[in-house]
């Protein structure tokens, strides 16, 4: 392969993560100020 290969699929692989884990942490995280309104929780 040559080294603009090399270089678009580092790229793109470094982009397909990042949007990965930045997706992932934007669901997962737990916003403090989130309130669950009044008559379906405890």
């Amino acid at each position: 392969m040559t080294v603009g290969g090399w270089v678009t699929m580092l790229v793109s692989l470094v982009f397909v993560w990042g949007l990965t884990g930045w997706c992932f942490w934007r669901v997962l995280k737990s916003p403090e100020d989130e309130k669950v309104p009044g008559g379906f929780g405890p």
